[in-house]
């Protein structure tokens, strides 16, 4: 009897431990596939844009070069995650063919975020090797963030692996070193937080993955802005109403607008720009803007403006004309440091400042890309900005 009801004991423990197991395996973590098809049926695109091959035992997917337009992921939202892929960029490789990922926003607004590895093949230290830049109101801003590009160690014609990291509005970008980043973007400068996956450029991709919400404890909170202690920034402005301004046609100090003008204000984005790509669109034809803000001395000084500028201004202090300059990418003897970009390093103006309040106005026009200016006076001592 006593091996009876331990026989039985025994098969019962058996049962409940096969019950066990049968739970454990059933609850087991499902595997996530993140891998993008190379293949028709996923991607939406032009007649003779794109042809499907197979590249090192894999489907693959060759992007021509031209004006077709990017090659759109189907039925996909993406907003935070990863997206990597191989890729073979034609070689050699050309500034009009740079593998590109389009991601957020809309393509058929043209208002979407972009990265794009440059004709920079085999050159590590070329600072504009990969760059990232939103395009807002289908203005390409590439000239408006000299900050956000960086070097990359990548090739032509041969195999090459980029990854993009994105949460919130952070990313990370890795070519082909998937330990050190290539390019940190502490905030992303587009319109929208979520939208299309697309690609472009003179390349063949294959592996592709794009993984939703993985996003390797990256914080989706903007970075820190090491210019928001600095005071010496000019960061609000008032301003007209943009006007037409035909090619020779210059600013004087007799076509200043009247106080009653400037209606509009704006203000400072990171690192001091006044973005007016952002409020006011883009160019075609050339237009200008007049911007005006009044500095407030306890005596008179002289005083240094560090100036910022795309694509050309007229500064005028109290009525007179102190400053003309121009940085025009497409005149290479014209282009101002940084290559023709935007930044608070592209001059310097002396500025005699009286005693009490000052008016500094600045004319701005612009036919080419994005249009804005950044200001920061190098003195403090006994000035303030009026509000």
């Amino acid at each position: 009897m006593k091996k009876l009801i331990l026989l039985i004991m025994c098969l019962s423990t058996v049962a409940v431990a096969q019950k066990s197991k049968s739970r454990n395996q059933s609850a087991a973590p499902v595997v996530p596939d993140y891998n993008i098809s190379m293949s028709a049926d996923k991607w939406e695109f032009k007649e003779g844009k794109v042809t499907f091959v197979e590249k090192n035992g894999a489907k693959a997917m060759r992007i021509v070069q031209g004006n077709q337009g990017a090659v759109l992921l189907k039925n996909v939202l993406f907003k935070d995650g990863t997206i990597e892929f191989d890729f073979e960029p034609e070689s050699p490789m050309t500034l009009m063919s740079s593998p590109s990922v389009y991601f957020h926003g809309n393509m058929q607004k043209n208002d979407v975020e972009i990265l794009y590895i440059r004709g920079r093949a085999n050159t590590p230290t070329a600072n504009d090797g990969v760059q990232y830049c939103p395009i807002i109101n289908g203005v390409n801003m590439w000239d408006m963030y000299p900050d956000y590009q960086g070097p990359a160690l990548f090739e032509g014609g041969k195999t090459n692996h980029l990854k993009m990291v994105i949460s919130g509005k952070q990313m990370k970008v890795y070519v082909n070193d998937m330990t050190r980043p290539t390019l940190y973007i502490p905030k992303l400068e587009g319109n929208a937080d979520a939208g299309i996956i697309a690609i472009d450029g003179g390349m063949t991709v294959w592996n592709m993955q794009v993984k939703p919400n993985v996003t390797e404890n990256l914080p989706p909170m903007e970075g820190h802005d090491l210019t928001d202690h600095d005071a010496q920034y000019i960061r609000n402005w008032v301003l007209t109403t943009p006007a037409n301004l035909p090619d020779g046609q210059e600013a004087t100090m007799h076509n200043i607008p009247k106080p009653e003008a400037f209606t509009e204000t704006i203000s400072a984005e990171r690192q001091g720009l006044i973005n007016l790509t952002r409020q006011l669109g883009g160019n075609t034809p050339r237009r200008l803007v007049w911007l005006k803000a009044k500095i407030k001395t306890t005596e008179a000084q002289k005083n240094v403006l560090q100036l910022g500028f795309s694509d050309e201004v007229w500064l005028f202090l109290n009525g007179q004309l102190a400053y003309v300059d121009k940085n025009l990418y497409l005149q290479v003897s014209m282009r101002k440091y940084p290559a023709g970009r935007i930044s608070v390093q592209n001059a310097k103006v002396n500025l005699n400042l009286k005693a009490g309040e000052n008016e500094l106005v600045i004319a701005v026009s612009n036919d080419f890309y994005g249009w804005g200016i950044i200001a920061r006076l190098e003195n403090m001592e006994g000035v303030e900005f009026a509000k």
